[in-house]
């Protein structure tokens, strides 16, 4: 497996590239090539470009969930050729807010359904699990087993029945069978990064190794950072990749580890080569 960071809101050693707030990750499995997220907008698509890498034969889009930051550059990346299926979780296309005092931020991807039945887009909606090729599957429906991981109560989203918490119903991940585990790629793990990595476990009856991608500890205490490490651990994962909304905080913390799970920033440019 081979997981290219397009973008991240920080530049790593290649100076030539973009960073911009959000995230998508080109990975590479068994001849099949995977775009997961596509950042806010045209900077991943121009970074793939300076990286040598081509996205017009990507064979899936996998959006993690439907904020701008991870799925508002999708239409810039269709408008240049990438026709690929896409797959998202359910309610992908009810319309994402920040509620911010008396007023609501939209935070949405900026494009519906009709969009994709315009050019003729293929898309499957992953309720619990779709399996894309033997060895690669996207996961959804995620079980709430730590209860102290909770969403912003900022985070609403616009529904038939009028504005609601979002508890984040769409939000999907692409877990990967890799020689030395699981490996499972993440968005924002808005339902929680343990919450998360304990239902691949879960459902798959298999160890995870590696977790890549957001883990929204930007607002985490450190009561709550210390108990994700720890328990981290304990599940054995061995290598995780964090970017994007962890928080400078936390990637600190996690840069001075020396316990078990070795911790890397993933910022634009930057790539891992699993076996």
């Amino acid at each position: 497996m081979i997981l290219r960071t397009l973008l991240e809101n920080q530049l790593s050693q290649n100076r030539a590239l973009q960073a911009e707030h959000g995230l998508s990750f080109l990975v590479e499995v068994e001849n099949k090539k995977i775009l997961f997220d596509c950042s806010a907008g045209k900077a991943a698509r121009q970074n793939a470009k300076k990286m040598n890498v081509s996205l017009e034969d990507v064979d899936y889009v996998v959006l993690s969930h439907s904020h701008y930051d991870h799925a508002g550059g999708y239409p810039d990346m269709v408008s240049h050729g990438v026709r690929a299926p896409l797959i998202t979780g359910p309610y992908f296309f009810e319309e994402k807010y920040a509620l911010d005092g008396s007023k609501y931020v939209y935070l949405g991807c900026g494009f519906g359904q009709d969009f994709l039945e315009k050019k003729k887009i293929e898309h499957r909606v992953c309720e619990k699990s779709i399996t894309l090729f033997p060895g690669c599957h996207v996961v959804g429906g995620f079980e709430r087993s730590y209860d102290f991981e909770k969403a912003p109560a900022r985070f609403v989203r616009q529904t038939s029945a009028g504005m609601i918490e979002d508890d984040f119903p769409d939000e999907v991940c692409l877990v990967v069978e890799t020689q030395k585990g699981l490996a499972v790629i993440v968005g924002c793990s808005h339902p929680g990064i343990l919450n998360m990595v304990q239902t691949v476990k879960k459902r798959f009856d298999a160890p995870v190794y590696a977790v890549f991608g957001g883990s929204h500890l930007v607002e985490a205490d450190e009561e709550r950072l210390s108990a994700t490490m720890e328990i981290l651990r304990d599940m054995g994962i061995g290598i995780a990749g964090f970017n994007h909304c962890t928080g400078d905080a936390a990637q600190k913390r996690m840069g001075e580890n020396e316990d078990g799970t070795r911790y890397s920033h993933l910022k634009s440019g930057d790539c891992i080569f699993l076996s």
